[in-house]
């Protein structure tokens, strides 16, 4: 079972992201700033927006024409004079370090990231876990995992940041989802955070105000607007089988993911025509699919997608490269939730039928249609199942209802609901 350790009170190194390792080991006077109280002139400089500094010290800016900078910016310092005071009660008193400062500068935190906790590969493999690994599928719905789970910061004039995400899938495909947002800090559970990770079986609104990036996932919804669904279609694993490696690896994939969501990705002006270009092409394809599965976002998902795949290779900009690989995940997701949409069945029937059933349906369906007579020459010359799995694919069909055989040697499609 994973420990969930609180962010501000982690014992071990493999738990800080490498900026945090970074700040609290190697550099001086540089850290992300932390007002104290309502004061614009004394803050703390820490190792990253998720963790105060252990450092005794904080910075006063006494000069009025030093500039003030915003909250949670990574700034290096200047400052030439340092007081000592004594703070604390009598029984508990403690020497802090008070630095004046002179001057300051705005750090990109690409440039002191030279301890990654993980490469971009490791990280999205951590989504590959509850699938067969050989499904040809689970590379795109891994993607899609791994980039809805960097959120997104606020694009242009959005009120927030984050990536709504529909899950189609059935009750296992839905616990192995859940039991992968472990990796999300239980901070990050909480309306409160800056951060909010929402996961919900049942449609509601939620929009929390203090929060600067929302990301909801909801599963099947039908009212809700979602940047883009996940598609749980590809063979999946017992828990017991994969559970002991998540554990195992969550405080390492928790730290590249704190990582990420210090990066503020701006869209380039190459990336801008590109981005118009990939709005466009998402709402062509979507509103000429002839039956709506669920409801897309059309104007937001394009930027907010992007800027997830730019976090994810700790960028401060959204290039071409980075909306054209956000566009494709979409694609590959819609290619995947279009074969529903297609079906006279709801995702929740499909689902409910075993594996190579539903398959079999879906296939027949697609190339045959419903009330066709099929010849069983053709159903095995189209089907990838072996002939046990085919036979059991039929049979289950016939018991819901879902076909007949009017003569020896041919089947006729029924729509049915299970």
């Amino acid at each position: 079972m994973v420990k969930r350790q609180s962010l501000k009170n982690r014992e071990f190194g493999y738990e800080l992201s490498g900026v945090e390792h970074k700040l609290i080991f190697d550099n001086d006077e540089m850290g992300f700033v932390r007002f104290d109280g309502r004061s614009r002139r004394l803050f703390y400089l820490d190792p990253s927006p998720f963790l105060p500094t252990p450092k005794r010290e904080f910075y006063i800016i006494a000069d009025g024409s030093v500039p003030k900078p915003n909250n949670n910016d990574l700034i290096k310092v200047t400052s030439f004079e340092t007081e000592r005071v004594v703070k604390g009660t009598f029984d508990n008193l403690v020497n802090i370090d008070v630095r004046y400062v002179h001057a300051w500068e705005k750090i990109n935190p690409k440039k002191i990231l030279h301890r990654k906790v993980m490469d971009q590969e490791e990280y999205v493999n951590f989504f590959k876990h509850p699938f067969n690994r050989a499904d040809e599928k689970i590379d795109s719905i891994s993607q899609c995992l791994a980039m809805c789970s960097v959120s997104s910061n606020a694009i242009g004039i959005n009120e927030k940041g984050g990536i709504d995400s529909g899950i189609i899938a059935k009750k296992s495909g839905w616990d192995s989802f859940l039991s992968l947002q472990k990796l999300v800090p239980g901070e990050f559970k909480s309306a409160k955070s800056p951060y909010f990770y929402s996961s919900s079986e049942v449609e509601k609104k939620i929009n929390p105000l203090g929060s600067m990036e929302v990301n909801l996932s909801i599963l099947m919804p039908k009212e809700t607007f979602v940047h883009v669904p996940i598609v749980f279609d590809a063979e999946m694993r017992p828990k017991s089988a994969y559970s002991a490696d998540l554990s195992f690896e969550i405080p390492f994939v928790r730290a590249h993911l704190l990582d990420a969501l210090m990066f503020q990705p701006e869209i380039t002006q190459k990336a801008e025509k590109c981005l118009t270009d990939r709005i466009y092409e998402m709402t062509e394809t979507f509103t000429n699919s002839p039956n709506f599965l669920y409801k897309q976002d059309l104007g937001d998902a394009a930027p907010k997608l992007g800027s997830s795949i730019a976090r994810m290779n700790f960028s401060n900009e959204v290039s071409v490269d980075n909306v054209r690989e956000g566009f494709d995940i979409w694609m590959d997701m819609f290619a995947h939730a279009s074969k529903f949409q297609k079906s006279n069945l709801s995702p929740r029937d499909i689902f409910r039928l075993p594996k190579e059933a539903a398959q079999l349906y879906l296939q027949l369906e697609d190339n045959f249609g419903i009330d066709m007579v099929i010849s069983m020459t053709d159903v095995e010359t189209m089907s990838l199942l072996t002939p046990f799995e085919l036979s059991n694919a039929i049979a289950a069909l016939r018991s819901a209802g879902a076909l007949y055989s009017p003569r020896i040697d041919f089947i006729k499609l029924l729509a049915f609901k299970v």
